[in-house]
């Protein structure tokens, strides 16, 4: 994970700033599992690699000042979070109504059904998105 400081474009900082001060990171890694053996770590790393190909074909194509805003934060990502905060933006920019858009949304939301599924309910919680790289 990069300590440098990141512009913050959408706005997010405003949501950190509600947080309970008494939460940090460390009371949060106490809670999580990473993956502890090297084979977990390797097969975490290949899903976010995965993932962030999906993202970058999702938006290779898009031509208007959005699309290469995108294209500069898909390529900036370090960890699958980036990805998931980006979700949203990408979806919306995939909003035409042909098959070849329509397949890589379908894409997208298996990928990230798959990758964050503590985030639609389910129980199984993904140990890629618990990685920090």
């Amino acid at each position: 994970m990069s300590h440098s400081p990141r512009i913050d474009l959408l706005g997010l900082s405003e949501l950190d700033s509600q947080l309970a001060a008494e939460t940090d990171e460390t009371g949060f890694l106490d809670h999580v599992d990473l993956p502890a053996t090297r084979s977990a770590r390797i097969e975490s790393r290949r899903a976010f690699v995965e993932m962030k190909q999906l993202f970058m074909r999702a938006v290779e194509n898009l031509e208007h000042r959005k699309g290469a805003w995108l294209r500069a934060q898909v390529r900036g990502a370090e960890d699958p979070i980036d990805l998931w905060l980006l979700r949203g933006p990408l979806l919306a920019t995939l909003r035409e109504d042909d098959v070849a858009t329509r397949t890589m949304r379908a894409a997208l939301y298996r990928t990230l059904d798959r990758t964050f599924p503590e985030a639609f309910g389910s129980a199984e919680i993904s140990t890629l998105s618990t990685q920090r790289f």
